[in-house]
């Protein structure tokens, strides 16, 4: 492994001195006119040192074990998120009428007329959480969002948070402070530690007993994958051994929409179209997003469902450029090798790449000459489709890059990759001459003609940019049958109302759900959500016993098949071996948590 690390670096060493530049500018030589000459061959040898290296080291993959979303379009899991993908929807449209600012901020320019805005994000269960009115009032709504999308995370991967409180790690991008605005001039303690970035991490950990690090990055609209990239590395050191990578964007104030327009990146028209002839810049939308991860290996010995593996991520900057917000081709292409580098792969291995993309005339094509430079131009013409969540949903800043990797986890997991919403030509900037780089306008089926992989890309206007790959486990991503069969299962909540609503919400997806996978739903739901105040025991060994009674205990109706439990009642079942199923998530109590309603 030295004699190919030595190898390695003297080759990158000639290389530069044969081009008269430094090592780090290696990425890109121009050696299209010669495809079989030296300096080709050399480019190829190295990366192919690259994997060799890789795969000589130790495993350094992680496991994305839970994810949970909230997407504009009243969006708040996963499956309507997928469906909307697929369909091609415009999630933008008008702002909803709680979103103006109280006080005097009220006079002058207004939100935007057009963005992907949240429904309900003024929103808070408060009291699962044990905040005060006044402390959730003062808690900047983002910070709000977090602590939800974040418990539905660990849901999703049927981990009870406070089982794993020690070891877990909170890595959170976020950039926007808007609601900073609404305090009218009159700040108090609760706003101190409600509204600055650090406490975005700091709440998440408090809240949940979390005691790894606890880190909030703000690297503009590359924030999300600047967390996850800072989550993988603090598993890989062994700082924590599960971590949470959430991000969150809500567009609460004129001011921030203002200016940004100054940059001229706002379309006019609010439609984000990218990659299309029509591009003129984007749409601000909002989103939260929130993953759970651990090594590959715990995952595996832990018995998660295993809903996509990180193979690598990098980080890089534009350094200098044409100007301090200006992206830098060179840069973008230098990370996509280098994150290929870090995973052991060629650029054949690509099938998909969302992109950021975000719909501005040129930022578009200097984004795609560096994939076609580093990926479409060396995949021996693989086909690499391309795409971004952005036409769907808005730019969310902050979460952009979030939203997009969790519509590549659903790609690779249902083996499909969703149309381009809003396009229809290409942009005329843009050169996909040499390459097998397309955009897909109807659902593709993804099968063995394509790369394994998915990559994710996200670039700040900081010049900080990021890179995801991702590949799929098979077979880990759904529970299969489970030999031991299920006694029952339970059902618990903060409050009676939530519990009668949390029953209806596992009947109505019991429907669905065969004999077969029964046992793996009912063990979620008993050991894989947390313990609350109010709990029922559902006797019912099969879907359709158990069906009729969280009916009757969603109606208030007595049932010999549900008992209710005291709180430190155990329930009559011994944890089995562990499986995971998807399963309803908790059913929030929320109400309107605004300094705007507190002044009404």
């Amino acid at each position: 492994m030295l004699e190919a690390i030595d190898v390695l670096v003297y080759m990158r060493t000639v290389i530069a001195q044969s081009l008269s530049v430094s090592p780090e500018r290696t990425s890109m030589p121009d050696t299209d006119a010669e495809p079989n000459g030296p300096l080709r061959r050399a480019m190829t040898t190295i990366a192919a040192l690259r994997r060799q290296l890789a795969a000589a080291t130790p495993d350094r993959r992680i496991a994305i074990v839970g994810q949970a979303v909230r997407a504009p379009g009243g969006i708040t899991d996963v499956e309507a998120y997928w469906q909307a993908l697929l369909d091609r929807r415009d999630l933008t449209g008008e702002p909803p009428s709680d979103r103006r600012p109280p006080g005097p901020s009220e006079v002058g320019p207004q939100l935007p007329e057009q963005g992907g805005w949240l429904h309900g994000a003024l929103d808070f269960d408060a009291p699962f959480f044990d905040m005060s009115p006044r402390e959730a009032r003062s808690t900047d709504p983002q910070h709000r969002l977090l602590l939800e999308v974040t418990w539905e995370a660990f849901e999703n991967a049927g981990i009870r948070p406070a089982d794993r409180g020690a070891s877990t790690g909170v890595f959170v991008g976020i950039t926007g402070q808007d609601y900073r605005s609404w305090a009218d001039g009159e700040p108090t303690a609760h706003w101190t530690v409600g509204n600055g970035h650090s406490f975005a991490a700091g709440r998440l950990a408090y809240t949940l007993d979390f005691r790894g690090p606890a880190v909030a990055l703000d690297t503009a609209c590359s924030s999300s994958l600047s967390a996850l990239h800072t989550a993988c590395s603090s598993l890989l050191t062994g700082d924590c051994e599960v971590a949470v990578a959430a991000a969150v964007n809500l567009v609460l104030s004129p001011r921030s929409t203002l200016e940004i327009s100054k940059t001229g990146a706002l379309s006019p028209n609010a439609r984000c179209r990218p990659f299309d002839a029509l591009a003129n810049g984007f749409v601000r939308g909002e989103g939260c997003g929130a993953l759970v991860l651990k090594r590959l290996a715990d995952a595996e010995a832990d018995g998660d469902r295993i809903l996509a593996v990180v193979e690598a991520t990098a980080l890089n900057q534009d350094g200098r450029s044409s100007g301090f917000t200006a992206p830098n081709v060179a840069a973008q292409a230098r990370l996509i090798e280098q994150v290929l580098a870090r995973a052991g792969r060629a650029p054949a291995d690509i099938g998909y790449l969302e992109t950021h993309g975000t719909g501005t005339s040129l930022g578009d094509p200097i984004e795609l000459e560096a994939v076609a430079e580093a990926l479409g131009r060396r995949s021996g013409g693989r086909r690499l489709h391309l795409g971004s969540v952005k036409a769907n949903v808005g730019h969310a800043e902050a979460a952009a890059g979030l939203l997009g990797l969790i519509k590549a986890v659903e790609a690779l997991r249902r083996r499909q990759i969703p149309p381009q919403a809003q396009f229809s030509t290409l942009n005329p900037r843009i050169d996909l001459a040499g390459t097998a780089m397309t955009i897909p306008t109807e659902p593709v089926d993804w099968d063995g003609e394509l790369g394994p992989c998915a990559m994710v890309s996200s670039f700040g206007m900081s010049g900080t940019n990021a890179s995801v790959i991702l590949s799929l486990r098979a077979g880990a991503d759904e529970a299969g049958p489970v030999a031991e069969p299920a006694p029952g299962l339970l059902v618990s909540a903060r409050t009676e109302a939530a519990l009668a609503e949390l029953a209806g919400a596992y009947a109505e997806a019991l429907a669905s759900v065969d004999v077969a996978q029964y046992a793996a739903f009912a063990q979620t739901a008993t050991f894989g959500r947390a313990r609350h105040a109010a709990a029922a025991w559902v006797d019912a060994a099969d879907p359709a016993t158990a069906i009729a009674g969280l009916t009757a205990l969603a109606a208030g109706r007595d049932d010999p098949r549900v008992q209710p439990l005291k709180p430190d009642e155990p329930v009559p079942w011994t944890a089995p071996a562990r499986h995971v199923a998807t399963v309803p998530t908790y059913p929030w109590q929320r109400t309107t948590y605004s300094v705007a309603a507190a002044r009404a």
